[in-house]
């Protein structure tokens, strides 16, 4: 580093100087004490300037740390840069998390395949060997117990076939009973580290004290249900294998090598040890080796006559189960869809629940009954369930029961419903049809109502009553206004029809009116058929009145062969024309 240039400080301006001894001895002092001034100077610059402080501490940084990992203190060290690591690392994955994904890929990948190619492996044993003793009476008895205990059947065939498999290993400080490190095979639940040191270390104790062992004595294996526990002591650290089935005493070995290696590489941190853990997780290393696994090698033995026929018996009685069920499932499948598509229930849910077919869904009160149905179905019924919530559909079909139960109609009138219009039709006593349109407009669902086709009984029989005298007709002989007997008793027959009209007519408040129009064939002179028409209009109404038909409602006119009844294409047509026919006008009459 090259050194700074001197610089020489100028003399006070401000000072006064009085004679040439004064200048000599300010240049004396000036030229003594000016190097010492400088060094100050720049002291006091590399002091107070930030810039310049930085760039000294960063020319002896690294070398600081190195000489204080030298020095035994790299504990020290990560406890101190421990949280400004953590702090960088938090917010570098909040910036861009691809960025720590992409330092972390050469591990993660490498990782992850090695654990999905050893449970896939694992999975294939166990898939080998359920298919070898699926058609054997073992494989038989495999299952059973898989539907006893409720396990699964991989899991019953893994347990019968495996000789021995290391499940977990614990490395646990052997004075602070805290555990260090622990892998676990795959496949298999995890326990709390914590929780497994802390028992097997309470235990070593107990045994000690009990039995009033010494100090460096430890339990070497322990039994616990179907597993056991090897134990393998070292001098600062201990093992613990949690081990399923019967392993060979050669593991042993294995053991006491990993304790070993662990006490190689680990020696400084075992005996610095302070309750941090992360110095220790690379002993996985050295623990994952013993999770040893042996399986029962495949024998070749040939299936028996009689297994290959319990086999095959029982294969067809499965197969008879599995196929009554599925038919079973798919009657009641059928059963829910078909009460979907009945009007007025909506099933929400379907399916078997506790032995039972449980079916669940909106109900309308006036819908088909789902009993009856289950048992046109040729379902047992005492196998179903329902739960039903009520609501008013508006179907239209539940519209028109709903209608039907409200309104009660009589026999003479019909209802319909489409797309929620009401359809009346028909002839309904009058007292029914004044109380109609009130009932009708409190049918929930129903929008319209057309009753264009409905009538009263009595306004029925006023049409009917029409309908009858317009088809009268009193026919007379050629020339002729005289009535002959026959249709003289016509008229008496038309007579109570006239009368009952008119009775019709004062009870619907209308005033009727009765045209008699007399007619005549188109032969002869016009005015002399004017005056015949009108001679026979005026002589069927005469007879009317003579009866007792009120005059003021008959209206005599003649119309000679202007109107004809029939073309006169022969003479019966030009007789039918020689007539009186009647038409019938109505008003409606003021209240009195």
């Amino acid at each position: 580093m090259p050194d700074d240039p001197v610089i020489r400080l100028p003399l006070d301006p401000n000072e006064e100087v009085s004679a040439d001894a004064g200048k000599s001895f300010e240049k004396l002092r000036h030229l003594i004490l000016a190097p010492e001034q400088e060094g100050l100077a720049r002291l006091r610059d590399r002091v107070e300037n930030p810039e310049q402080r930085a760039s000294d501490l960063s020319a002896v940084l690294p070398e600081a740390i190195r000489l204080l990992r030298q020095q035994g203190r790299a504990e020290d060290l990560a406890e101190v840069l421990a949280p400004t690591v953590e702090s960088a690392l938090r917010e570098s994955v909040q910036k861009d998390p691809t960025t720590l994904a992409d330092a972390l890929f050469p591990v993660m990948g490498p990782a992850i395949r090695r654990s999905i190619l050893q449970t896939l492996r694992l999975l294939f044993e166990s898939f080998n060997e359920a298919m070898e003793q699926s058609l054997s009476l073992r494989g038989l008895q495999w299952r059973f117990e898989a539907l006893r205990t409720g396990r699964p059947f991989s899991e019953i065939v893994l347990l019968h076939s495996l000789v021995f498999r290391v499940e977990q290993v614990f490395l646990i400080h052997k004075k602070t009973s805290l555990p260090l490190c622990h892998v676990v095979a795959p496949s298999v639940a995890m326990q709390d580290p914590s929780l497994v040191s802390g028992m097997l270390s309470a235990i070593q104790d107990f045994v000690r004290d009990s039995f009033q062992g010494s100090q460096g004595q430890v339990i070497e294996k322990l039994q616990v249900g179907e597993l056991e526990v090897w134990v393998e002591d070292g001098p600062q650290a201990v093992i613990a294998a949690v081990i399923r089935g019967m392993a060979p005493p050669a593991y042993r070995s294995e053991l006491v090598e990993a304790v070993e290696r662990i006490h190689r590489k680990f020696a400084h941190q075992l005996e610095k040890f302070q309750g941090e853990t992360s110095p220790f997780d690379s002993a996985t290393e050295d623990l994952t080796p013993c999770l040893e696994s042996l399986h029962r090698e495949k024998g070749s033995l040939r299936p028996r006559p009689y297994m290959l026929v319990f086999a095959c018996v029982a294969l067809l009685l499965l197969g008879g189960w599995f196929a009554f069920s599925a038919r079973r499932n798919h009657k009641w499948r059928a059963y829910a869809e078909s009460l979907g598509q009945q009007p007025g229930i909506v099933v929400t849910s379907s399916g078997r629940h506790g032995g039972r077919f449980v079916i669940s869904g909106l109900r309308d009160p006036l819908s088909a009954d789902p009993q009856a149905l289950l048992q046109s179905s040729g379902l047992n019924p005492t196998q179903a369930e329902f739960h039903w919530s009520a609501y008013y559909a508006l179907d239209d079909p539940i519209l028109q029961k709903r209608a039907a139960n409200l309104l009660k109609p009589p026999a003479s009138v019909s209802l319909g419903v489409t797309d929620g219009v009401l359809h009346v039709q028909g002839v309904a006593p009058d007292d029914w049809l004044a109380s109609f349109p009130a009932r009708a407009a409190m049918i929930p669902g129903i929008r319209d109502v057309e009753m264009s086709r409905l009538a009263g009984a009595s306004e029925a029989e006023f049409q009917r009553l029409q309908g009858v005298i317009r088809a009268a007709v009193v026919t007379f002989p050629i020339g002729s206004a005289e009535i002959i007997p026959s249709q003289s008793a016509s008229l008496k027959v038309l007579l109570p029809e006239i009368t009952a009209l008119l009775q019709e007519a004062e009870s619907l408040h209308e005033s009727v009116v009765i045209n008699v129009v007399g007619h005549s064939d188109s032969t002869g002179e016009e005015s002399t058929n004017q005056l015949l028409s009108k001679n026979r209009a005026d002589t069927v109404t005469w007879a009317l009145v003579h009866d007792g038909s009120p005059r003021s409602s008959l209206r005599p006119r003649g119309v000679a062969s202007a109107q004809p009844l029939r073309p006169e294409t022969d003479e019966e047509a030009r007789q039918y024309n020689r007539s009186v026919t009647f038409s019938i006008g109505t008003t409606v009459a003021p209240n009195p």
